[in-house]
């Protein structure tokens, strides 16, 4: 694994309910910025053990160097990297003042902002993160209302530009050469 800094990418909050009943990270793009992520380097029987824990709910694309420079510590650039993006898009916040929100945070934070934003929410997944997880982590009915939710409440923000793309692993694999063709650094 390695740093690297992603220009015209940043991480938001996934507009769908994991698997666990929490709100998990997703990318989407955001031309100014300039994201510090990981990259890693896997085989065909890791990348296949990936692919199956985030699909459906992710797709893996492949993400050009050249529209969204990818650059290590050492100065590198990487022609291309995979991304997995949301099917759903990100989420924005109930209020509107953030579009979209900021991923990987205060879980419990975001989970009391949501259902602050929807009576809804708070009648399917109670009135507090504890209850949320509870009843979203044991009841996969409750996670599909909760994100239906989410898009009827018009919280959703698609990422067409980054669900174009070639995609790869369950579902379907289309588009250029697999990950083989993506070279390790020397």
């Amino acid at each position: 694994m390695i740093p690297v800094e992603v220009h015209g990418i940043a991480v938001g909050c996934s507009a769908h309910i994991g698997r666990y009943g929490y709100v998990a990270s997703a990318p989407y793009t955001a031309p100014e910025a300039r994201t510090p992520l990981v990259i890693s380097w896997l085989d065909d029987e890791q990348l296949a053990a990936v692919d199956a824990t985030e699909y459906p709910n992710y797709r893996r694309v492949l993400l050009s160097g050249e529209q969204y420079p990818m650059l290590m510590p050492s100065g590198e650039r990487l022609p291309a990297a995979y991304l997995y993006v949301g099917e759903r898009g990100v989420l924005m916040s109930p209020d509107g003042t953030e579009r979209p929100l900021p991923g990987g945070g205060d879980q419990s934070a975001l989970l009391t902002r949501l259902l602050a934003g929807s009576p809804r929410l708070r009648e399917l997944l109670g009135p507090d993160p504890r209850s949320w997880v509870t009843r979203a982590g044991t009841d996969p009915a409750v996670r599909r209302e909760g994100t239906r939710i989410f898009q009827e409440e018009g919280w959703t923000l698609p990422q067409p530009d980054l669900l174009h793309r070639p995609h790869h692993g369950p579902g379907g694999a289309v588009g250029p050469p697999g990950h083989d063709a993506l070279s390790t650094p020397e």
